[in-house]
């Protein structure tokens, strides 16, 4: 891998020449042609790779600098357009500098091979046969300026809900007044998420389509229930049931999250622990009349990360319930088998899109 990120054209197909050449099993081998121009052509250079048996595969090379979900159907469009993959005679190639998990991600599931120069490659032909998978870095080793490169925290939560349960399109302005989050905040957000191919702007920067449910599971990684917040465990003798028949009287606010939140849209198992929302964990405590403990609780009282957790929600069994996006992440970042919940629930927001989003 360079010590300096490739910036060229040039730069870009030698070093991912190089991590071909690297990958190949013994006695295969590859040429490359540099194409005349890229402009019109839609590829920058084609590679051949023969089989010791003698039979050869081509591929045609589209050079990305900065993949991103926009750039990536664009390029991928071109190169399936052009004459030899159209035909059949060669097949897509991107390379890149570097290629995030995300948009590995996108091009496999469009069996888009790919290649960078940090060692990321995959190559599949059917003659000759041949498959390569091979895994380089996972982070980019040459990172531009300062780019949020987390959405662990408050202003990327808030940011993440808003993009999340408001509908495309829309501008970063506008949204940002809308769901009382900075632009900035929201910007930098919406360039990791790009940079993950999951958002698509439009010509005026905003945001043009956005994969939701990837961006939930996106903020998984960086964002976990019991550690992104502040959760104290308490314990309700009388048993669950006890507690909800309290909250259902309840003029204090609170939001139900979890695996007894879940029991409103898409139920799978029974609700073991009671996950709240609440301002002050030892005021609701109190009003709750539960009892602290270090383990064996049935209640968990979580003070959130931002105020943001209490808006969009909904009465749903009579239970003051957060958006199916909060419900979704906490989910998915539980215990047990709260993840199956989550990926349940998710399911019941794809076919529900109406019922949640605005």
């Amino acid at each position: 891998m360079p010590n300096k990120s490739p910036t060229s054209t040039a730069q870009i197909l030698n070093g991912a020449q190089q991590t071909v050449a690297g990958a190949l099993p013994n006695q295969w081998t590859l040429t490359s042609t540099r194409q005349a121009s890229s402009r019109s052509s839609g590829t920058d250079s084609s590679l051949t790779i023969t089989s010791p048996s003698g039979e050869e595969a081509t591929f045609a090379i589209k050079v990305m600098r900065s993949p991103s979900a926009q750039t990536l159907l664009v390029a991928v469009d071109r190169l399936n357009r052009t004459p030899a993959v159209a035909e059949g005679t060669a097949l897509p190639l991107v390379a890149a500098a570097y290629l995030g998990p995300r948009p590995i991600e996108w091009l496999t599931e469009r069996g888009v091979n790919y290649v960078d120069t940090t060692g990321n490659l995959r190559l599949s032909a059917q003659r000759p046969g041949l498959f390569v998978n091979v895994m380089g870095a996972t982070r980019n080793p040459w990172p531009e300026g300062r780019p949020l490169r987390s959405l662990r925290g408050r202003g990327a939560g808030r940011a993440v809900r808003a993009l999340v349960d408001f509908r495309a399109p829309f501008g970063v302005r506008d949204l940002g007044s809308r769901a009382g989050v900075s632009p900035a905040t929201l910007s930098r957000t919406i360039d990791l998420l790009e940079e993950d191919a999951l958002v698509t702007r439009n010509a005026r920067g905003g945001v043009e389509e956005l994969d939701w449910s990837g961006t939930i599971r996106r903020w998984s990684r960086d964002y976990e229930l019991r550690r992104s917040n502040t959760a104290s465990a308490y314990l309700e003798p009388r048993g669950l049931s006890a507690v909800t028949a309290k909250l259902k009287k309840a003029d204090w606010p609170y939001a139900v999250t979890s695996s007894l939140a879940a029991q409103g849209f898409a139920p799978i198992s029974p609700t073991r622990t009671a996950v709240l929302y609440v301002e002050n964990t030892r005021e609701i405590a109190d009003r709750l009349g539960l009892r602290p403990v270090d383990e064996g609780g049935n209640v968990l009282l979580i003070e959130p990360y931002d105020p943001v957790v209490f808006e969009r929600t909904s009465v749903r069994e009579d239970l003051v319930t957060a958006s199916p996006s909060q419900v979704a992440v906490d989910l998915l970042t539980g215990p047990g088998r709260e993840p199956s919940e989550g990926e349940e629930l998710l399911l019941w927001m794809k076919g529900n899109e109406a019922a949640w989003r605005t």
